[in-house]
């Protein structure tokens, strides 16, 4: 009997099974194949943190402890469009010297779409600057060129396709027109160039051979993230556009070696509250300079932090500021041993750039 009830349920089992909908039962590796991508995601998150923990360092400095002196900031166009008196000149020479700024990003752009600037853009450039060494021989001003990066831009648009050689040739032309009025150097702010973007790469390598080795070649840097592939999940999941604004650190590593100076655009990083944005700013120092520091021994890097207002979805003035942007920069220098590519924090911009806002970054920064 017992035997005879066992056979019965055997066959009644099987049954069952066979019964379960062919969609139920893929469904069902569906989910674990997702289970073992998000399971392989985290344990690659875990491994980099764990990293991180192993490998950091605990310090308790202040911003002043890490103050080279060698700061920098954007200053807005009318000082190379209009002409301003010696006094004028004198005064804001003065204003850098008191911040401790060294290196000042001038605009003279914007870059019209063939990779030209019309002199009458900048009539009073080289009186500007000639000005700004009398007035401050230490002080280092760069011509800050800038444009929206559009591969394949038609001809005539007012984007800039660096995949054209013809462009990319007449933007390092400019940028030896400029440096041959007196300025110490091209600061390119190019927006958004691609993670692992070769065209740019080669943009660097033209413009260096125009303007020669003794002047200073920067540019702006987006955020930084971990891998390619979290961008790719961020930009589906979160619906964030703005997979080509991070860079990872194998560009980092790679662009490194073609500049003078990368100075970061710590900003528009679409976290909403302070400790997210002093967290990741955190985290962007310390592994941005460990990159740098691989890939180039000379290569100056020079974290920005912005001063501007308003909210959008990227920026949201509350979150990104003067202080918790400096609190997020102290602490990624405290929290690693990389510091030799270091320069120094940027002002992004002097002209909106409140007394409030100064007196934070003496405070915090230069330690007044």
């Amino acid at each position: 009997m017992a035997q005879g009830t066992v056979e019965q349920k055997t066959p009644k089992n099987r049954d069952n099974l066979s019964l379960v909908p062919v969609w139920l039962r893929r469904s069902r590796w569906r989910w674990l194949w997702w289970s073992l991508i998000i399971i392989t995601l985290l344990a690659a998150i875990a491994g980099e943190l764990g990293w991180w923990d192993l490998t950091a360092t605990t310090t308790d400095y202040s911003g002043a402890h890490f103050n080279q002196g060698h700061n920098a900031t954007w200053i807005e166009h009318t000082w190379v469009g209009d002409d301003h008196t010696p006094a004028d000149y004198a005064a804001f020479a003065d204003h850098l010297r008191r911040e401790q700024i060294t290196y000042v990003y001038a605009h003279v752009g914007p870059l019209d779409g063939d990779g030209t600037i019309p002199p009458d853009r900048y009539p009073f450039a080289a009186q500007f600057v000639h000005a700004m060494h009398q007035d401050d021989p230490d002080l280092r001003v760069l011509a800050w060129l800038g444009q929206i990066y559009q591969l394949g831009a038609p001809i005539g648009s007012a984007t800039i396709d660096l995949g054209s050689p013809e462009t990319r040739a007449q933007m390092a032309h400019t940028a030896a027109i400029l440096t041959d009025l007196g300025f110490d150097g091209i600061h390119y702010d190019i927006e958004p160039v691609p993670d692992n973007d070769n065209h740019f790469l080669d943009l660097l390598d033209e413009t260096r051979a125009a303007i020669g080795p003794h002047k200073v070649l920067s540019i702006a840097t987006p955020n930084w993230i971990p891998i390619a592939r979290v961008v790719g999940v961020l930009h589906s999941v979160v619906d964030v556009d703005r997979g080509n604004d991070w860079w990872t650190t194998y560009y980092y590593l790679a662009v490194s070696s073609h500049v003078d100076q990368m100075v970061v655009m710590m900003y528009n990083t679409d976290m909403a509250t302070a400790p997210l944005y002093e967290m990741i700013v955190e985290q962007e120092t310390a592994h941005i300079l460990r990159a740098v520091e691989r890939g180039s021994a000379s290569t100056q890097v020079i974290l920005a932090i912005p001063t501007f207002q308003g909210n959008t979805r990227a920026f949201h003035s509350s979150a990104e500021n003067m202080r918790t942007g400096l609190t997020g920069v102290t602490d990624g220098l405290n929290y690693s041993t990389f510091h030799s590519a270091f320069g120094g924090v940027a002002i992004y911009p002097d002209w909106l750039t409140t007394a409030a806002d100064w007196s934070t970054y003496d405070q915090m920064w230069l330690g007044k």
